[in-house]
């Protein structure tokens, strides 16, 4: 019985830190927010995909270091992947002038 014991619990240790080394499952979105914040307030975002999370979004994250879970189908959350994308450009642009 104690060889049963240790071993589970060995295997439980192996994937929280295989969970861990990728992030954590703590920071994977659970669900999408409808939350809508100006996009001069958003600093970056990444996708977020299923074969490491339960769902499909995109996460973006505020000035004030936020996280806001979003819908990937919906249009704000499209225009300000593209609004991020722009932004990011230029700034990659200016450094490379200068």
């Amino acid at each position: 019985m104690t060889r049963l014991a240790f071993v589970s619990l060995f295997l439980v240790a192996i994937v929280v830190s295989g969970a861990l080394a990728q992030g954590g499952i703590g920071s994977c979105c659970r669900t999408t927010s409808k939350t809508q914040v100006h996009r001069d307030s958003l600093k970056s975002y990444y996708r977020q995909s299923r074969s490491q999370c339960p769902i499909d979004a995109v996460v973006f994250t505020t000035l004030k270091d936020k996280r806001i879970c979003s819908d990937l189908t919906k249009v704000w959350t499209l225009t300000s992947m593209a609004y991020l994308d722009g932004k990011n450009w230029q700034k990659q642009r200016s450094n490379i002038h200068r």
